[in-house]
């Protein structure tokens, strides 16, 4: 089953409540225009000139996987019981998650390219290759962060403050704030991409290279996404015992075999849902407000 009508479902519901649309455009604007100069002037009170110059350029990244991975977050916790039902109607799981990956990434690049933007009026970009694919690669990073804290936790308080959490100590101890050479910092989710895309190497990249580990971070990021969303999304089942021929375990089992499941009467009927939604993704919804729709 082609999972492209779920992924079009899924940015249709984003974007259908207009302040979720407002904080993918307005806020990398506002941030890269406004907040980007008093970083740098932050970073030259702690003692790094260099760096302070390359906070314009890593301002992009920032505002990108801020917002990638706080749109995800939303993503994946607010519809969590909703997956749940469509892969117990029948929809394999790994192409439910692949849609809501897919559906992360139209916004992550959504963000992405308003930060973009908003730095080139700004100050100018020096290096279009580094900052655009440093920026793709940041917004992909949190995309994966965020994606693993919705499916972990609930509460979108508790989830959105871990989120903002990752993000603030990752920029506040970043290279481009100046303590980018102690050791802990190595360890931070966009270290080595903030290095490569500002043009300062590490020095402690090894044979990979800056690009290298970042490249590792991404596809690690997404990988692990991918994993702890499927396994949430995934029905536990109904574990049965293994047991001897007539053993006192083998009694309770025919006993509960004997009795009524609640499982094995919903199952069947639930699996002729799958048809009637994926034709319900790939309708639009009715607007109420739209006088044909009465």
């Amino acid at each position: 089953m082609n999972a492209f009508p779920f992924v079009r479902r899924f940015l249709a519901d984003y974007v259908r409540n207009p302040v979720n649309l407002f904080l993918l455009v307005v806020v990398p604007t506002v941030f890269v225009v406004a907040a980007a100069g008093r970083l740098a002037d932050l970073a030259r009170l702690l003692g790094s000139t260099a760096a302070a110059g390359t906070v314009g350029t890593a301002s992009a990244g920032w505002a990108a996987g801020f917002l990638a991975g706080i749109a995800m977050y939303f993503q994946v916790a607010a519809a969590r019981d909703a997956d749940r039902a469509l892969v117990l109607a029948g929809l394999p799981a790994r192409r439910l998650v692949a849609a809501r990956l897919s559906a992360g990434l139209g916004l992550a690049a959504l963000a992405g390219t308003t930060a973009l933007v908003a730095l080139a009026l700004r100050t100018g970009i020096d290096n279009p290759g580094r900052a655009i694919a440093g920026t793709v690669m940041s917004a992909l990073i949190y995309l994966g962060i965020g994606a693993i804290v919705g499916a972990l936790v609930r509460n979108p308080v508790n989830g959105s403050v871990i989120v903002l959490l990752v993000w603030i100590v990752d920029v506040m101890l970043g290279p481009s704030m100046g303590l980018g050479t102690r050791t802990v910092t190595r360890f931070l989710p966009t270290h080595f991409v903030t290095r490569w895309m500002t043009d300062r190497p590490s020095g402690h990249a090894g044979r990979l290279g800056d690009l290298g580990i970042a490249g590792a971070w991404t596809a690690g990021a997404l990988a692990l996404a991918f994993l702890v969303v499927l396994a949430t999304a995934r029905i536990a089942r109904h574990r049965r015992w293994h047991s001897h021929p007539g053993s006192i375990v083998d009694g309770f089992g025919r006993e509960e075999d004997a009795l009524p499941h609640p499982r094995r009467v919903a199952d069947p009927p639930q699996q002729n849902l799958l048809p009637r939604l994926t034709e319900a993704a790939t309708r639009r919804a009715p607007d109420r407000d739209h006088p044909s729709a009465a």
